[in-house]
Order: structure tokens, then C-alpha cells, then sequence
């Protein structure tokens, strides 16, 4: 596979108009003068040396932030499908993902897929929980190595027909454990950590370098520079997964740009407390279908693509997504006029909402 290249951002409008500015006032002003050959080689020079001062050579691309560790630039993300059944909150780790992928499953519940940039910072995480396919074709699309605990007859067939580097609990005795301090059922406990998924990885000698068509899955603003969205303000949005109460409000925070999860009207943290938030919520709405002839009752969501939304910095817009039914497709957000969608860094939940309940999503301003 194709190492990923390094990339950065630049920025250097600021410095130019500032250097020209210089330029233009001593040209200008009440005296006249000359501008020199070596005082334009000058202005060269500087502007070269700002340019460089502002080089992005960090970039997570997960969440477009100029923090990636060195070790991790170019690796292959970490999927890990993650309990939200209420007896297994609050969550181990919730707080840690860069990404949280959200969608239903059988009975009304949800599950989460949790994606990382980094292993090593990944902490005790869990409770992990079991796979189903589409997770694993979602997963897949980012070139993700994907660590589960069991998991449907439909995600056992897609991780082998896809040949998805997956890491199972299930098999795997040395790398996931059971926490059993919170007395609930067995399911809900099982938990594991950064180290012991790098140990798996090692252990099944996965590739780790990723395909450099997967190196940038999402497209991201300059870092630390939050951009306005097109359709109005957005303190608070409300949004419905099924009847049985997997339902989330994320409420907008000025003083640090961030939305805080609530699930159900109370608080989503994690273990210790830390209240869930990011600075990006984004909901793709999906055509929901039980699978036939199962008995269990689960679900597939159509990933072939539709019409969503975005939120950010106080603000919202309509966005479409496309993803298609080939498991290897990325998945792919567009603003209205079609072009790929520029994120603001940070931290994004993305839902995949049943289009049954688009109309109860609701967005105030205040």
C-alpha cells in the first residue's frame, strides 16, 4: 500500500497584506522614494519565512487539528464498536474519540463506532460491544483496522467478503477484558485498551501504513479558524433515533465553541463524570429496513447516500452525503452547491438517523 504523503496548510494573506502594506505607505507617503531591488528581495524573503512559520505538518485527519504525534501520521485509523445500551453508561473513554459514528440496530437501541487517529492515546475504552455490518462497511470505507466482541452473521460475512482487518474479543482472551465493578450483566463489561489493541495488531501483523486514497477522508477548515455556516444560528438541536429513548440533544457552549451531548434530557459522560462534547454534530438520514428472515430483528441501514445537516460554531446548513453500496467506499459529505464539506477542527458525533424520524429533528436559535 501506498504510504500517506505529508500534507499541511498555509497560510500567509495576513503576512503578505502586511508586507505590502509596509511597502505601500513608504511608497505613499508625504516623501517619495524608491523601492530598491533588494528591498523588494527583502519582502520576498519575509514573506518566504512566514509562509513557513505556518506550516500544518500535524493535521489529524479525523478531526483537522494540528496535534497528531509523529509516530501516527500516515496510519490506518482504529474502528471500535462501542455499547450504548443505558446499563453500560457512563462509557469508558467516551471522551477520547475523535470521531463517535452513531446508528441504530435491532430493538430501537443504538451502537457507537468509535474511530481514533492515534492507538497510543487510545485509553480503557468500552464497553465493547458486537459488530454489525454496517458498521464494518462504514469502518471499511476509512481503511480502518476494526476492533469488536463478537458480532451478526451479516458483519461476519461482510468483515470475510471484504477482508477487513478486525480484532475480536470474542477469540481474542489476551487484549479485552471484563470490568464487573458496576454489577450489571456480562455484556456490558467488556472493556480494552490503546496498548492491547496495538499488541493485537501486532500479533496479527496488520498493515498499519494506510492506502494514500484513504489518508484524507474529511476536508478541514485552517485550524483555529472557525467558519460561519450558510443557514442560520444554532443553539440546540434535537434528534431522534426510535421510540425506545435513544434520543440526543446537543446544546451549544459560546465560551468554548463546543456542543454538550445530552442523551435522554440527561448528561452523556463518561467514566469520572466529563460531559461529552465536539465541535461538530453532522446527522445523515437513512432509509432503515429490517432484514429479512432474522430472527434477532436487525436492521440495515441504505448507505448508498441522502440529505442531512451540519452544525458548527453556532451555526447550521443542509448537506447531502453519498457513500454508495461498495463496502471500500468512503463516505462523503457535500455542502448545497456540491462541493465537499470543510469542517471546522475538532471533535465531530456523526448520526446516521432513520429518516422516519427527520421531522422530529428540531434546531433553535436560542
Amino acid at each position: 500500500m501506498e504510504k500517506k504523503q505529508k500534507t499541511f496548510f498555509r497560510t500567509f494573506i495576513g503576512s503578505t497584506a502586511a508586507i505590502l502594506l509596509a511597502v505601500s505607505l513608504t511608497a505613499c507617503g508625504k516623501e517619495t522614494t524608491s523601492t530598491t531591488t533588494s528591498e523588494l528581495e527583502l519582502v520576498s524573503e519575509t514573506v518566504s519565512s512566514s509562509v513557513e512559520e505556518v506550516k500544518y505538518e500535524n493535521i489529524n485527519p479525523l478531526t483537522g487539528e494540528n496535534n497528531l504525534a509523529d509516530a501516527a501520521k500516515g496510519q490506518r485509523p482504529i474502528a471500535v464498536m462501542i455499547n450504548n445500551h443505558p446499563s453500560a453508561r457512563p462509557q469508558w473513554g467516551l471522551c477520547s474519540a475523535d470521531i463517535v459514528i452513531e446508528g441504530l440496530v435491532e430493538g430501537g437501541a443504538t451502537r457507537m463506532m468509535w474511530l481514533f487517529s492515534d492507538v497510543s492515546q487510545i485509553p480503557k475504552i468500552g464497553s465493547v460491544r458486537s459488530m454489525r455490518h454496517d458498521f464494518v462497511e462504514l469502518a471499511d470505507g476509512l481503511d480502518a483496522i476494526f476492533v469488536h466482541w463478537g458480532g451478526s452473521p451479516q458483519a461476519y460475512t461482510s468483515v470475510s467478503n471484504n477482508h477487513v482487518d478486525d480484532i475480536d474479543g470474542l477469540s481474542d482472551s489476551t487484549n479485552f477484558f471484563r470490568d464487573q465493578t458496576r454489577n450489571v450483566a456480562i455484556e456490558h463489561t467488556g472493556y480494552t485498551t490503546g496498548q492491547n489493541i496495538l499488541n493485537a495488531i501486532n500479533q496479527k501483523g496488520f498493515q498499519t501504513n494506510i492506502n494514500s486514497s484513504y489518508s484524507s477522508p474529511f476536508q478541514f477548515n485552517i485550524p483555529d479558524v472557525k467558519r460561519k455556516l450558510a443557514d442560520g444560528i444554532c443553539k440546540k438541536v434535537n434528534i431522534y433515533f426510535s421510540a425506545q429513548g435513544y434520543n440526543h440533544t446537543f446544546t451549544y457552549d459560546e465560551s468554548d465553541g463546543l456542543y454538550y451531548n445530552r442523551i435522554n434530557n440527561t448528561p452523556m459522560t463518561q467514566d469520572g463524570g466529563k460531559q461529552m462534547s465536539v465541535s461538530n454534530v453532522i446527522g445523515l438520514y437513512t432509509n432503515v429496513q429490517p432484514i429479512s428472515n432474522d430472527e434477532a430483528g436487525r436492521i440495515d441501514m441504505d448507505l448508498t447516500g441522502g440529505e442531512g445537516f451540519y452544525i458548527s460554531n453556532g451555526t447550521y446548513e443542509t448537506i447531502t452525503w453519498k457513500k454508495g453500496n461498495i463496502a471500500s467506499n468512503p463516505l462523503k459529505l457535500y455542502d448545497k452547491k456540491g462541493n465537499e464539506l470543510v469542517l471546522n477542527a475538532g471533535k465531530s458525533w456523526i448520526g446516521l438517523i432513520p429518516s422516519s424520524y427527520s421531522s422530529n429533528t428540531s434546531i433553535s436559535d436560542t
